[in-house]
């Protein structure tokens, strides 16, 4: 017999503030791929056209600041003596530029989304649908013709459908190029697909291995970075092109790059972020000749809210994917407020003569671009942000991207009352910063701009002055878009020349944009050092008639560099202490072992000392020092690595044996905690041969992901410290399919069940209860699931059915209950037996049940 309830109110759960993390990656099969002719045989390819020519990224929901945000780096103005040295300066793709054919190229779409990047020979520039080549010289090479061109005889969508949203990048590793495009046959409905293209050559013309990989929904605003062991995408996911507000994820991709350089069938693998309060993200993007090091996770970047950066770190798997993963972590920054946020449609910009432009300050720019400068590490970034009067480019350098990163500087450029925006950033080999951007105003149409900062001005500063490069001819009617993206990159001939691409528009009109080509330097570029030395440790420790060792390594920062001898010599040891170098001329890329001595005369204390360098006329240094004492101590954990999960505590056992000397008392300390996590030493210090416990403990909210926790003892002349590796877990999750709430059971039920483990752990188990009791035998490893219940264990009438999920790692969450109804006496006291008492009664009765399981 039914029973019949007209209204039950049940309990409910708020959640708490919570940094967003990312599903466990995904394993996806390309549709399709081939090996094509060369590119300059082919014939183009019209561009397939939609009704709707304009090509409006849709939009991402960032609420803005309740209250007005003060921005404290804002640069706001800039130096009057101009040190940017211009170099070329020619015409892109753009409305009237004659191909190699002899045709002048027809605007098809609105905005250009102007993006190219540079090799050893040739610059090739993508505009939204059509793509060129350029000699270095700035003379057409090859096009412009639609990318569709790139896949012609390849079938589908790539080659036959609606295609935009293209991008280019250089490979430095493999000295290839990559080009790539999202496409589909109908707006409305899926396949939409991602084309890539991977040159078998060096010549951007000639042959590539292509690829097409498919998605159920729309993968919008596509960026792409190049990292040794994947390239990287990140996406803003809708259910289809034709959405006009509906975001559901931002998915981050990883394609097997090793297989693609090959032409071989190559996968990818994704995983989505789902949150309210974070940017558009961007992957990063490798520059220079020093790879990052081995291992190292690809870092994905956007901003959350409207103060902090998030980072997130992909760590693929190709041999086994089911080990691969996507870690977070928060970087606070400057607090700023995004560009036009408040405008119809993200609108907001003036120019001289037309309407407003539109600004997308809801997400990061192309591109993050990644620099290794040997000792240290840096990503830099940016995205548009709003001031009082105007609005500008917030830049920033990351330092450590992938480990503990940190804002090295930032700062807002805004150094006047117009407006910057659609910034592009990049670092040279120096590790000087050029940034590239357009600048309008109510007085000025639309130009292109360029600014830069060497590493003696001061942080936070374009300090060697602006140039507006080119300026605008007239206002962009009947329309808002503009860009929607600019693109700066580095020339991997010399690491100094920074190549940028940028639109303007001619003359007063509609679809007759245009893009500029230009090269710029930054003083000292091509003078700085073409290698780099640093040491290993910073500092270390010996005892009067012991020894201490240090590892000196080099790096090439540029090709010049691959073969260079360096002389490695030391200084500013004093008396008692001598050094000994098991390899003083080493070739760039090389190591060498240092060791240094102190004999029964060597002072107790702490000496500096310094790394000379030198190859010719190139002089690099590094500073260390030794730690000359007569007691000592080391740091032990009694694990390397430890699992916490959200509301949940663990414990590490810190021990210092006594290593030599007096015993001395020394200071526990910890860095490296995600957010949500607290630590505290129990004694906070302790005698050496005695020790600590490390007590971790978490909120109910925990983002998953590994840190690298420092847990230091200090005591009077040296500390040691040592890793913990914090694998943080969120909650399992389990969920009752099957019974629907309010279903009436009896006999033997089959409940459906299922559950999810956090990124880090596999789910273990899921089991069910009834009024908070564990239903013996209703058990099971896998998920989902049904188990059978026998329900004559129970009296008949209401009950609350629930699931546990248990990770590996014996971490649990509960399912929300399930109210039901057990029958099995065919007496129910439903309404026609008893006159409708349930319809009183029901809602008590399991308001009691759940009181009674809670205590």
């Amino acid at each position: 017999m039914a029973l019949r309830v007209a209204a039950l109110a049940l309990a409910t759960s708020s959640a708490a503030f919570a940094l967003p993390s990312a599903s466990r990656p995904r394993l996806m099969e390309s549709g399709h791929h081939d090996t094509s002719p060369p590119l300059w045989v082919a014939r183009p390819i019209p561009i397939t056209l939609e009704e709707d020519a304009e090509h409006e990224p849709l939009r991402i929901q960032i609420d803005a600041p309740s209250a007005p945000v003060r921005d404290p780096v804002i640069q706001s103005s800039v130096p009057a003596l101009l040190s940017l040295q211009t170099g070329l300066n020619f015409e892109g793709i753009g409305d009237g530029l004659v191909s190699t054919t002899g045709s002048p190229f027809a605007v098809p779409f609105s905005p250009p989304d102007p993006q190219g990047d540079v090799g050893p020979n040739h610059y090739v520039q993508i505009v939204n649908t059509s793509l060129a080549v350029f000699g270095k010289d700035g003379k057409l090479l090859f096009g412009p013709v639609s990318t569709q061109t790139l896949f012609a005889g390849f079938g589908g969508a790539c080659e036959l459908g609606i295609g935009y949203d293209g991008l280019v990048l250089y490979d430095p590793l493999a000295d290839r190029w990559i080009m790539s495009k999202l496409a589909f046959l109908r707006s409305d409905v899926g396949p939409f697909l991602e084309c890539i293209a991977v040159s078998s050559t060096a010549d951007p013309t000639g042959q590539y291995h292509r690829y097409s990989f498919p998605y159920s929904n729309f993968n919008d605003y596509q960026k792409i970075g190049v990292w040794p062991d994947a390239y990287y995408a990140t996406y803003n996911m809708y259910p289809s092109a034709a959405s006009t507000s509906v975001l559901l994820t931002r998915q981050i991709c990883a394609f097997d790059r090793a297989r693609m350089l090959q032409g071989q069938p190559a996968s990818s693998q994704c995983g989505d972020v789902i949150a309210t309060q974070l940017s558009g993200l961007v992957p990063a993007d490798m520059d220079g000749f020093l790879p990052p090091p081995a291992g190292e996770p690809a870092t994905i970047v956007g901003y959350y809210g409207n103060a902090s950066l998030l980072f997130y770190r992909f760590h693929v798997d190709w041999a086994t994917p089911k080990n691969s993963s996507i870690d977070s972590v928060v970087v606070a920054g400057a607090p700023f407020h995004q560009l036009c946020s408040g405008g119809r449609f993200g609108s907001c910009v003036p120019q001289q003569g037309g309407p407003v432009l539109d600004g997308l300050g809801d997400r990061m720019m192309y591109r993050a671009a990644y620099r290794n400068m040997g000792p240290y590490e840096s990503l830099v970034v940016n995205h548009s942000v709003a001031t009082d009067t105007s609005g500008g480019v917030r830049w920033y350098e990351i330092r450590d991207p992938a480990g503990d990163p940190f804002v090295f500087q930032q700062s807002t450029y805004a150094p006047d009352s117009n407006w910057r925006w659609m910034g592009s950033a990049a670092m040279d080999g120096a590790g000087s910063i050029g940034l590239g951007f357009n600048v309008s105003g109510p007085n000025q149409h639309v130009g292109i701009g360029i600014a830069g900062r060497i590493a003696s001005d001061p942080p936070g500063v374009m300090g060697q002055g602006e140039s507006i490069v080119f300026s605008g001819g007239g206002a962009q009617a009947n329309t808002l878009r503009w860009g929607d993206y600019s693109s700066l990159s580095v020339d991997p001939s010399d690491e100094c020349t920074f190549w940028y691409t940028a639109e303007y528009i001619p003359f007063d009109g509609a679809s007759n944009w245009r893009t500029r080509i230009l090269t710029f330097q930054l003083p000292g570029c091509s003078t700085s050092p073409d290698f780099a030395v640093w040491i290993s440790s910073a500092q270390d420790s010996t005892i009067q008639g012991g020894s201490a060792t240090y590892t000196i390594s080099t790096a090439p920062l540029r090709a010049t560099a691959a073969a260079r001898q360096i002389q490695l010599t030391i200084s500013g040891l004093g008396p008692g202490l001598t050094p000994s170098l098991t390899s003083p001329l080493v070739t760039a890329g090389q190591a060498a072992t240092l060791t240094v001595s102190a004999d029964a005369t060597a002072p107790i204390g702490m000496v500096p000392f310094t790394i000379q360098a030198t190859s010719g006329s190139v002089v690099q240094t590094a500073v260390s020092s030794i730690a000359v004492i007569d007691k000592d101590f080391s740091i032990v954990l009694d694990k390397d690595t430890v699992f916490l999960g959200a509301a949940a505590t663990a414990d590490v056992l810190v021990r210092v044996p006594r290593a030599f000397g007096d015993s001395q008392v020394v200071v526990f300390s910890s860095s490296g905690l995600p957010p949500a996590v607290s630590a505290s030493f129990d004694p906070a210090s302790s005698p050496v041969d005695g020790g600590s416990t490390l007590h971790l403990s978490s909120g109910p909210f925990l983002s998953p992901g590994v840190s690298a926790l420092r847990i230091t003892a200090s005591g009077p002349l040296n500390s040691h410290s040592a890793v913990l590796h914090l694998r943080a877990l969120s909650q399992p999750v389990a969920t009752i399919l099957f019974p629907v709430s309010h279903t009436t059971l009896s006999g033997t039920a089959q409940v459906s069940l299922s559950g999810a483990a956090s990124v880090g752990t596999t789910l273990k188990q899921l089991e069910l209860f009834v009024d908070g009791v564990k239903i013996p035998g209703a058990i099971t490893e896998v998920s989902p699931a049904t188990v059978g219940w026998n329900t004559q264990q129970v009296r008949d009438g209401p009950h609350l059915l629930s699931a546990l999920a248990t990770d590996a790692q014996g971490f649990h969450g509960t399912s929300a209950d399930v109210p039901i109804w057990v029958e099995n006496s065919n007496i129910c006291g439903c309404s026609s037996d008893a006159g409708g008492w349930e319809m009183l009664g029901l809602a008590g009765l399991l308001a009691a049940i759940r009181r009674r399981t809670r205590r």
